[in-house]
């Protein structure tokens, strides 16, 4: 019996031949709602939209006791589960005051829906007025969908490509992030353009190791790396993002003033021996202005030049919403076993 085997290049073949019917789909369904006189897509640069309540919705929810994810996690993971229904034909409604969670301080008594406190839902409708206006919905729990991004994105292009495309059209980060971003970002580089961004991960990352987690790099191994960088492209600034408050300190001593961050005035005050998840911080559970500051440091860092980042959500998110860097820095280590 002969046995066929693919090698490298057929898989590689196959993958980006997915990924284009995938494109091609999207592309029809957007012609097709382009070209539909009851469909006004929301534009997230005007705010102007008309919304129509007579198509079917799928509220999408979580059917666990509980979720330790935090803002970023929850982004590109939604993504996914907002293509898996699209393809379905549903308008996707996400849904995140029905489980206890971070934002809600793993008390989900609350009626509000956390999700809407930083983005906006696929076409600018909200989860309150569809439960009260539409007449055809369905509920649907999606913890993780096959079809989402994930760390292998960082080195493909064709992916980047097409995850910003869906970031930008059906998850557009509220605008008042976007401008409270922008005002930072002047006022901390004077308008410079040559910024290095970092991203380095700490705390329960390095306390607890978590499983299938990729490994973080070391303070010291980023200094490095920074060096090798601005040695070749002189920058004006480095823009360090970071909930690790003793990591920080470290490259506010080692690289001065040219180091710009922006921190919550609340500090963690991680306990390392106790190996605790971040999410069950006191100081950050239930902490929106904390978790608003975080997304202005990610909008930020996606505006740097050039980046230096280990792979996370944060950076993961950062990369869909930049327009491309110029040079990137990312590290392999493997993962936590």
């Amino acid at each position: 019996m002969r046995i066929v085997t693919l090698n490298s290049y057929t898989y590689l073949y196959i993958k980006y031949l997915k990924i284009s019917l995938l494109l091609f789909i999207l592309l029809l369904g957007l012609i097709y709602i382009k070209n539909n006189k009851n469909i006004n897509v929301y534009s997230s640069i005007n705010n102007k939209f008309k919304l129509n309540y007579n198509f079917k919705f799928a509220i999408i929810q979580r059917n666990i006791k509980f979720s330790t994810r935090g803002l970023m996690a929850y982004y590109y993971i939604n993504m996914g589960c907002i293509i898996e229904y699209i393809y379905q034909g549903f308008i996707p409604i996400l849904d995140l005051s029905t489980h206890p969670n971070i934002f809600n301080g793993f008390n989900n008594k609350s009626n509000k829906n956390p999700w809407e406190i930083f983005f906006y839902q696929p076409f600018g409708y909200s989860l309150e007025n569809v439960i009260k206006k539409a007449k055809n919905i369905a509920y649907f729990y999606c913890e993780r969908s096959k079809l989402g991004p994930h760390f292998n994105i960082f080195n493909n292009n064709i992916l980047i490509n097409y995850w910003q495309y869906i970031a930008k059209t059906y998850i557009p980060i509220k605008e008042e992030f976007i401008n409270e971003a922008n005002k930072k970002y002047i006022y901390l580089f004077n308008r410079s353009k040559n910024v290095l961004g970092v991203l380095i991960r700490g705390t329960d990352y390095i306390a607890c190791k978590p499983f299938g987690h990729p490994k973080q790099p070391t303070p010291q191994m980023v200094f490095e790396d920074i060096k090798e960088m601005d040695n070749k492209n002189n920058y004006d600034y480095f823009f360090l993002t970071t909930e690790d408050d003793l990591i920080r300190e470290k490259f506010i001593k080692k690289l001065g003033k040219k180091l710009k961050y922006i921190r919550s005035d609340k500090k963690i005050n991680y306990d390392y021996n106790k190996k605790k998840l971040l999410a069950y911080n006191n100081n950050l559970k239930g902490n929106i202005s904390y978790m608003k500051i975080y997304i202005i440091n990610i909008i930020i860092l996606s505006k740097c030049i050039d980046i230096i980042t280990s792979r996370t959500g944060g950076s993961l998110v950062a990369l869909l919403l930049s327009k491309g860097f110029r040079n990137i820095k990312i590290y392999y280590l493997g993962f936590y076993k």
